[in-house]
């Protein structure tokens, strides 16, 4: 930093560093925690990993446990365990050399040794289709013509309200025209 900046900035910069800092050094703990339950829940099932997870020293990124290779011949999937931030569980990953997607994708909760048989000759959780709710319908013609009705308490003089009531009744008319376009074209 040079002998230029002002005292405040370099006040600014050192703790934003230490937060930095901070918040990698939670998140390789986090990481470490994390590995240290998979293997704790692996073992507490009686699986012995090919390779345990593991997060290196000082690296935020969590190594999954590797349970079982993936057999491309018998189309089975190479079955892993990681973590599930959301459910605060192990989370089988499956993983397969074969067809369009290679890599790791989320697989069922580890329950049981069952749960890895299962998982490996049926794949990746299924994700389902997202609901669709449809557009959100509001009744804009009655909101229009709340619009229109109703004056702000606030206006003082007469021309200020008569320009209040104007611009409602234009926003009543935009609210119309959009209720009546969204009508006949099913868009909101």
């Amino acid at each position: 930093m040079s002998d230029t900046s002002p005292q405040w900035l370099a006040d600014a910069e050192a703790r934003y560093e230490r937060r930095q800092k901070a918040e990698a050094t939670r998140k390789a703990l986090a990481a470490f925690d994390h590995a240290e339950s998979i293997n704790g829940a692996l073992g507490q099932l009686g699986i012995i990993p090919i390779a345990p997870a593991a997060a290196p020293d000082g690296c935020a990124a969590l190594t999954p446990a590797l349970l079982v290779k993936a057999d491309p011949e018998e189309e089975l999937h190479g079955v892993h365990a990681g973590w599930d931030e959301n459910e605060g569980k192990v989370r089988l990953l499956l993983d397969h050399h074969w067809g369009e997607y290679t890599g790791l994708r989320p697989g069922r909760l580890l329950t049981s040794v069952d749960d890895v048989v299962i998982a490996r000759s049926e794949g990746p959780a299924v994700k389902p289709e997202p609901t669709r709710t449809g557009p959100q319908t509001w009744d804009l013609r009655k909101i229009a013509e709340d619009a229109a009705r109703t004056i702000p308490s606030d206006v003082t003089s007469h021309d200020a309200g008569e320009i209040t009531q104007m611009l409602s009744g234009l926003t009543a008319a935009v609210l119309c025209l959009a209720d009546t376009v969204s009508g006949t074209c099913g868009r909101p």
